[in-house]
């Protein structure tokens, strides 16, 4: 795995919320706009998106600590690990996403043009959550 890039976003909501959201692959409908369908199995989930996407349709296994969760995308036409880090800290979590590439499995991509329109697009999708995460802390409290 190559890693692509790297986004950074700050939630005025709880660690555990953001865990709570990441766990649960159905909140994907309200965080990732292009997602139509999330089909759940036991620790995997389908995921069918709408437009253009480098994968219209992926099977993602979920993995988590304390501190991470791990979403892991196959069956798509490119393979990826998502790394969602998780810092607790005073008035919020720092969320940092990493993207890991199987460039093996796509050779054909040219990374150096893929990596600034994926960030963007995962950087979106990202501050997103984190909208996400305020608005159900607040809704919480």
């Amino acid at each position: 795995m190559k890693k692509l890039f790297t986004n950074v976003v700050m939630a005025k909501a709880s660690k555990e919320q953001v865990l709570t959201i990441l766990e649960n692959p159905e909140t994907l409908l309200q965080w990732v706009p292009e997602v139509q369908t999330v089909t759940q199995a036991a620790n995997a989930f389908t995921v069918h998106r709408s437009g253009a996407a480098l994968n219209q349709t992926e099977h993602i296994a979920v993995g988590k600590t304390a501190n991470q969760v791990v979403y892991r995308s196959t069956e798509g036409r490119v393979a990826y690990d998502l790394i969602f880090d998780l810092a607790g800290e005073a008035g919020g979590t720092t969320i940092t996403e990493t993207v890991y590439l199987d460039e093996t499995a796509v050779p054909h991509l040219a990374l150096t043009l893929l990596a600034p329109i994926a960030k963007h697009a995962f950087g979106e999708n990202l501050d997103h959550l984190a909208e996400l995460a305020e608005r159900l802390s607040y809704t919480n409290s």
